[in-house]
Formats: structure tokens, sequence, C-alpha cells
């Protein structure tokens, strides 16, 4: 049985295993989430930006908790960010981002779409009596808002001065400058919130530990417009025991897509982990039981290329396929053997 699967068998609450397995940074309000999963089925989201044609390695802390959360019985939404990909999210980054087209956006969508299958269940019951997830483009609603009604309803709920404050903005204005179409990100993602929570009664929202703001802004609108009480979940920002940022490399991005990196080359990142990242990366990127995980990382040295083989395989296998993991495996021994 899978590590959800047994959790979940146990009765144990959603919030402690996902502290066990690494995906926890902060949480709003823990008692009001805790007691959220054990009232019942959650809803929650995480969003993406199209930024790319693919999504990335830095992207599946996110992508494998709500695969966790899902198999725990909850409803996760992944949600495209079809319309605030056109605006860009500054969280994180010291200049601005290159606006996208629309058409650019759709075509990056096809690509990200087609890789949540791997991870998520759409249709719903494979992995038991799991909730069936949902893959939804914010474009359907922003596009097509009116700014008059919007900057009333919506825009008079937020305050310039505490926004400002905020490190994102605050660390932009001291360098290089904030555009006022970044400075609306903030808005637009609480708004979202809203939204579904109003459409899909949609209580937790998940993210990076730098979406802390936008998420917390989201709550707070909920608040304030609905009178109603939503939660916010970010994972720790996930870097190598050498400091290196997840999803990248020396040679660049580690895509999802199998045409922009190989299964082969995907293998040799994850069968290349330091021996202080294996039960990390095992914990957080595979579904393995913890009894597993611990008796494969209770050795050091050589023998912990058995613990860094089988979180290449799982890892691979989740992102294309078993039969590309064991080929990707094979070719990677009888070269390196």
């Amino acid at each position: 049985m899978t590590a959800p699967e047994l959790a979940r068998q146990a009765g144990t609450n959603p919030i402690d295993y996902l502290r066990e397995r690494g995906y926890v940074y902060d949480v709003t309000d823990e008692a009001g989430v805790r007691a959220a999963f054990e009232h019942g089925p959650v809803t929650l989201y995480n969003g993406y930006d199209a930024t790319a044609t693919s999504l990335h390695v830095g992207n599946l802390v996110s992508i494998m908790m709500l695969a966790n959360l899902q198999r725990l019985g909850h409803r996760p939404i992944a949600l495209a960010g079809g319309g605030t990909s056109l605006i860009g999210d500054p969280s994180g980054k010291s200049t601005e981002r290159m606006l996208l087209t629309e058409e650019t956006i759709d075509t990056n969508l096809i690509g990200i779409k087609e890789q949540f299958g791997r991870y998520l269940d759409f249709e719903g019951g494979r992995f038991g009596d799991n909730q069936p997830a949902l893959l939804i483009n914010n474009a359907d609603w922003l596009l097509g808002l009116s700014l008059i009604p919007f900057l009333r309803d919506i825009g008079k709920h937020f305050s310039v001065n505490e926004m400002l404050a905020a490190e994102t903005y605050k660390v932009r204005l001291e360098t290089t400058g904030l555009s006022f179409i970044e400075f609306n990100y903030r808005v637009l993602q609480a708004f979202d919130y809203l939204h579904l929570f109003r459409e899909l009664d949609c209580t937790l929202q998940t993210g990076g530990s730098d979406q802390w703001g936008n998420i917390t802004a989201g709550t707070d609108l909920i608040r304030r417009v609905e009178g109603g009480k939503a939660y916010g979940l970010v994972t720790p920002l996930i870097t190598t025991s050498t400091g290196q940022k997840m999803g990248k490399s020396e040679s660049g991005a580690l895509w999802l897509d199998a045409n922009l990196l190989s299964p082969f080359d995907y293998y040799q990142f994850w069968v290349n982990s330091t021996d202080e990242d294996t039960p990390r990366f095992l914990r957080l990127f595979t579904f393995l039981p913890e009894d597993r995980i611990r008796d494969l990382t209770s050795v050091s040295g050589e023998a912990l290329r058995e613990a860094k083989s089988v979180l290449a395989w799982e890892a691979t296998a989740l992102t294309h396929g078993a039969d590309a993991a064991t080929q990707a495996q094979e070719t990677s021994r009888a070269l390196f053997s």
C-alpha cells in the first residue's frame, strides 16, 4: 500500500501526514485546517501560471501535495493561470516578467494540462473512493471582468500601505521598480480564491512559501466579502543540500516534458541525489510508506545507492510511466555499473 493509503486507513489527520512528509512550512490556522479535514472532504487549490510549455521539478512539491491529499480523500483543483499569466507574478523576481500573449499562454496550457493527469485523477475512483480532481483556467472569469465594478467591489478591500510593506513589493520598489500591472497580481490571485470559494466551496489554498502574502490576501478577502472562513498552507521552497533551487540544473530547467528532458536525464537527476537529500526526496516525491523509506535510508555511504535507485525509478515512473523508468534504470546501470 502507498503512504497516503496507509495514513487514511489509520485515520491520520492530513495535516499530520503532510508534516511527516515535509510539505508544511506554515499554515494560517492549523486548528481550523485540522478540523476541516476531520469534518469531511476539503476542496483545495494550487495555482500554476502558464509561463512555459511544461512544468518543471520545482512545481513537483505542490503537485505531489495535491496528489497526496486526493489519495487521502479530498478534492484538489489545479488552477491554470490563463488569466494571471497575462500579468505575471512579481514574487521572487528581481525584474518584471516578459508579458505573454494569449496565444502563447494557450499553447503553454496544452502541455501543462496533460502533465497534471499523471499525478491527479480527474475521473474519480482511481484511488478507492477518491474525489475527482478539477482542472480550471482562471481566464474563464478574469478576462471578462469590468474594471470599474471590480475596483468598487474588490479593490476597495485592499490597503496600498499593507501591500507596499510586503517583502516582494518592498524589495522591488527599492531596486528595479514595480510596474502598476504587477502591483495588481495579488488582487487578482485573491479574487481567484474568492471565486473558487463561492462557486466550488474551496476553503484551502496551497502554494510555495513565497506565496504566503498572496494567499493570506485571499483568505482576508473571503472574510471581508463573504464573512467566510478559508485557510492557507504553504510548502517550503525546496533546495538541494548544496543550496541549488529545485527545478534547475547546470544544463537548465528540469522539465517534466519528455520532449524537453529525456526520461533518462530525468532519472539521472534523481539517482545523483546527495546522501543528505535522499531521505527527504523519498518522502516528498514518492508515495513510498515511511517504513520502507526508513529501511532504505538506515544505511550510509555506498549502501545508499539502492535508496537513490528506488527514488529515481519511483519519481521517473510518476512523470514518464513505469516502462520509461525501467528503461532509464537499465540504461543507467549498463553505463555506470
